[in-house]
């Protein structure tokens, strides 16, 4: 009589981390409704099956580490919107910072299609395939570090202290979820600290995220709200919307 109610169970744990990323364990059963012992147990069956990564105080789903090309293929006309948005943002001269990530490559490309703008620019970037995609194309500097291979970034000490040492007139990130309390929210902790650290540098700072980003928090928070200046979207919740404009964001969809 138990074991539909335990797989249910299992699936909702699989679930929340396909949208997040990674969870705390207090995070899942929170969710989860359970207590700290039967979430434990949950994630050690997952793990048996190969489903899940433990890690300290969390858990992330095997698979995520290995779809990035999968991922890159997902919503591109929606991601070719938003990068077409985004370049809107920019203005000739700027140091341009761009984030890692399958929407940054696609604002790269979009980059590549309007050199009159993207000649008059410097990008850095931690992401190897935005820099492919803009190698040749304009004064480009790659940040340099550990290769976290889920988002082909460079992360790390050594990339942490480099973005550190600049300034920045923008930079457009990417998250994993955004969450009304806890503001924007990544699933890999170093990749987060880099992503704190990059808007500490820079004058202003626009989230390219669509509109499924909006929902519960994911494993490390890297900027609250009234830390961004835009938000480009392909449309905005209404609550999403009046969040962001209590914090003074612009929002600017593309639907």
């Amino acid at each position: 009589m138990n074991a539909p109610l335990a797989e249910d169970r299992l699936q909702s744990i699989l679930d929340l981390l396909a949208r997040n990323g990674s969870m705390r364990t207090t995070a899942l059963t929170q969710a989860l409704g359970v207590s700290g012992a039967t979430t434990r147990r949950d994630l050690d069956t997952l793990e048996r099956r190969g489903q899940i990564r433990k890690m300290h105080g969390g858990a992330a789903l095997v698979s995520q580490d290995q779809q990035y090309q999968d991922r890159a293929q997902l919503h591109q006309t929606a991601k070719n919107r938003l990068a077409g948005a985004a370049l809107n943002l920019i203005r000739p001269g700027q140091v341009l910072y761009l984030d890692a990530g399958t929407t940054a490559r696609t604002v790269a490309q979009a980059l590549r299609r309007t050199p009159e703008l993207t000649r008059t620019l410097r990008v850095v970037t931690h992401g190897i395939d935005v820099a492919y995609e803009l190698n040749g194309e304009c004064p480009l500097y790659v940040v340099g570090g550990d290769l976290y291979g889920s988002t082909f970034s460079l992360t790390g000490p050594d990339a942490l202290d480099t973005v550190r040492r600049y300034r920045y007139d923008l930079f457009l990130v990417g998250c994993t979820s955004i969450d009304p309390t806890r503001g924007l929210t990544n699933s890999n902790l170093i990749e987060a600290q880099q992503k704190a650290a990059i808007i500490g540098q820079s004058s202003r700072t626009a989230l390219i995220a669509d509109s499924s980003k909006w929902g519960p928090a994911g494993f490390a928070t890297f900027a609250s709200l009234d830390q961004i200046h835009d938000w480009v979207t392909d449309h905005a919740p209404p609550a999403a919307r009046t969040a962001f404009e209590a914090h003074g964001v612009q929002v600017h969809t593309t639907d």
